[in-house]
């Protein structure tokens, strides 16, 4: 019987001590919602942890066990270098497998890195369907950002009224911060000061903060008053007939304009660069440009112009009313507003001028969309155009204004510059025959995107893959619609 007891005796105590090692265990080992909030408190910024590592450990261990809030925390530490070396394709990968799991801010994440081309190429539809999912799941970040590809026209069409839609329906700080930029700067809206203000001052964020001192030092009225200023700079009164011309005759639409060949180039320029708002609507600033054209032959064009202080002397190709720069073309402006303290200035870079000729009266103009790049945040910049007219005759600088409308750019095209994919986008209005090439500016090689065939109208889009053999350098799409040629510049980088 002893024998018995003891046998039973060891194994209940063996059980007791399994059963405190256990709960032990349980105790000591967090679960993996813990170590997520406890990784979010010690990234806080007001947390005196510094052991990087240790939270990649901790959050590591959990993605692997496929838990979707890990996944998409890891990804972010491999975007930010938290812990570990950065890696875009690695965050890529976790934060993808995050929002396949119906992950709300893995959606917002994904639609972020496809905007930005960080670990994958950009694609702003793709990233347009993201903001979307995880919109639709209530993340406040994601609706701001739909708000802000309608604001700039990133793989949409510029539309303020979407904006201002998304940007009322998000409660993000850059929400709120955009929502009173609009009423300030009448953008959808009819312009309200005193709502903006509202707006702002119960937003607590230094881009808020930033807008604010703008409005208090009335920014607004003193650029409107420099655009008044310039484009009334007159030496000479303009004739009346002249303007009522440009007008009647419709000389904003480019198909009643001539193309501009090197010899009616040549000689001195004087004129006006106008940037516009993102609807190309209003024009918001107006600088002082002058150029002058000298060819070396039937394609390839110098140019000396004398722009923001600087006198430069540049090479440029000329290909149709086009000229694409062989010389980089850059200078920096500063911003209107900043949102940003840190970043008061953007630098361009000028890719090509869409030239075309008008004979108004006596006088010649050339007239020009600017293509720029906006080196800051890898986007296009805002609609811009240039007005010259002959530096031997009086300027009109009312009737170059008249001619510095803008029109729609037909094709859209992202990411800037371009590496391993090209995504084209453009709307027909009818059924059109339509073929499209990329064409090097200084090599023979053309790539046939599409070839020839009829398309309904309605919405395009393209996504090329782009052999990493095709050299780097200027290259131009074209677009065949119809008996009309569209062509947009792009470069590549390898």
């Amino acid at each position: 019987m002893k024998n018995i007891y003891f046998k039973n005796s060891c194994f209940i105590t063996i059980l007791c001590l399994l059963f405190f090692v256990f709960s032990y265990a349980q105790q000591e080992i967090p679960s993996c919602e813990q170590n997520i909030e406890k990784a979010k408190e010690l990234l806080s910024d007001n947390s005196p942890f510094n052991n990087e590592e240790v939270l990649f450990k901790m959050i590591s261990d959990c993605a692997e066990l496929g838990d979707a809030e890990a996944e998409n925390l890891l990804g972010v530490f491999y975007i930010n270098g938290v812990g570990t070396e950065k890696n875009l394709t690695k965050a890529y990968e976790l934060i993808s497998r995050a929002a396949s799991k119906n992950h709300a801010k893995a959606q917002y994440n994904l639609g972020r890195m496809y905007k930005e081309g960080e670990g994958v190429s950009i694609d702003f539809q793709k990233a347009i369907d993201w903001f979307e999912k995880a919109k639709e799941q209530g993340n406040q970040r994601a609706a701001y950002s739909l708000g802000y590809m309608y604001y700039k026209g990133l793989g949409v069409e510029q539309d303020y009224q979407k904006a201002l839609y998304w940007f009322r329906n998000s409660d993000d700080h850059m929400a709120k911060h955009f929502l009173g930029l609009c009423y300030y700067q009448g953008y959808g809206i009819s312009a309200d000061e005193e709502k903006a203000l509202e707006i702002l001052l119960t937003n607590n964020i230094v881009n808020s903060a930033t807008l604010i001192k703008y409005i208090e030092k009335n920014q607004k009225q003193k650029n409107e008053k420099a655009v008044e200023m310039a484009l009334n700079t007159n030496t000479e009164k303009p004739n009346q007939n002249d303007i009522a011309e440009v007008i009647t005759t419709e000389a904003n639409n480019y198909r009643h304009k001539e193309e501009a060949n090197i010899e009616d180039m040549q000689g001195d320029w004087v004129g006006r660069l106008i940037q516009y708002d993102w609807s190309g609507a209003v024009i918001e600033r107006v600088l002082p440009i002058e150029m002058s054209f000298d060819s070396e032959n039937d394609s390839i064009i110098n140019i000396n112009y004398s722009f923001l202080k600087e006198e430069k002397r540049i090479a440029a190709s000329k290909k149709q009313d086009y000229l694409y720069f062989k010389t980089p073309f850059n200078f920096t402006l500063d911003k209107l507003y900043s949102g940003n303290p840190r970043e008061l200035t953007l630098d361009y870079e000028l890719l090509s001028i869409h030239f075309k000729k008008q004979i108004i009266g006596n006088h010649t103009y050339l007239t020009g969309k600017i293509d720029s790049y906006i080196k800051n945040w890898k986007e296009y910049g805002q609609p811009t155009s240039i007005v010259l007219k002959r530096l031997d005759n009086d300027i009109d600088i009312e009737m170059l204004n008249a001619l510095a409308a803008q029109e729609d750019q037909f094709i859209k095209l992202y990411p800037i510059p371009l590496k391993n994919q090209l995504t084209i986008q453009y709307e027909l209005e009818s059924d059109t025959n339509v073929q499209i090439e990329l064409v090097g500016l200084y090599a023979s090689r053309n790539i046939v995107i599409a070839p020839a065939s009829l398309q309904k109208a309605g919405k395009h889009t393209y996504n090329v893959p782009i052999s990493g053999n095709i050299p780097e350098g200027i290259y131009v799409v074209r677009l065949t619609a119809g008996n009309r040629l569209y062509t947009r510049l792009i470069t590549k980088e390898n």
